[in-house]
């Protein structure tokens, strides 16, 4: 179990969060993988869009940033799809959905991969039942070129 914040780490989550006029900016959030959404009026069009933004909780170069690390729901907050911020339960309940899926995909593969060496196995089946019979001796005789059909009479 992790430990309690202690009392600067508390005192700096609420200045943070907090929207003093003096500041520009505001935490917004926080995902599972503790990552900070971030936001501030755009400087350009005060009455305008907030600009928005992510501080990943891994510091990595920003070429190396990939959007499969985020949640869906913020990435749609990020791009101003979403007009308020995910929750936490919220986050929590579309990845035990998304696991479960994976889970149904998975077992579904199973089972074609079942089905397919089954319909394999069938045919394969079929296909040996439906060979003439040819013996050693038919082979041994056949000259290609020596039969020629004769033609009927009408």
């Amino acid at each position: 179990m992790s430990k309690a914040p202690s009392l600067f780490q508390r005192f700096s989550y609420v200045y943070k969060t907090s929207r003093f006029p003096w500041k520009k900016h505001v935490l917004i959030g926080h995902d599972l993988s503790g990552n900070e959404y971030w936001q501030a009026p755009n400087p350009n069009q005060p009455k305008g869009r907030p600009k928005r933004w992510v501080k990943m909780l891994e510091k990595q170069r920003e070429s190396d940033f990939t959007q499969d690390k985020l949640p869906v729901q913020w990435q749609a907050w990020l791009r101003h799809t979403r007009p308020t911020t995910p929750t936490i339960q919220e986050i929590i309940a579309a990845d035990q959905r998304r696991l479960m899926i994976q889970e149904r995909a998975r077992q579904l593969d199973e089972e074609w991969a079942m089905r397919k060496l089954e319909l394999e196995k069938e045919e394969a089946l079929l296909i040996e039942g439906n060979r003439p019979p040819t013996s050693k001796r038919e082979q041994q005789d056949f000259v290609p070129g020596s039969w020629s059909p004769e033609a009927r009479e009408r």
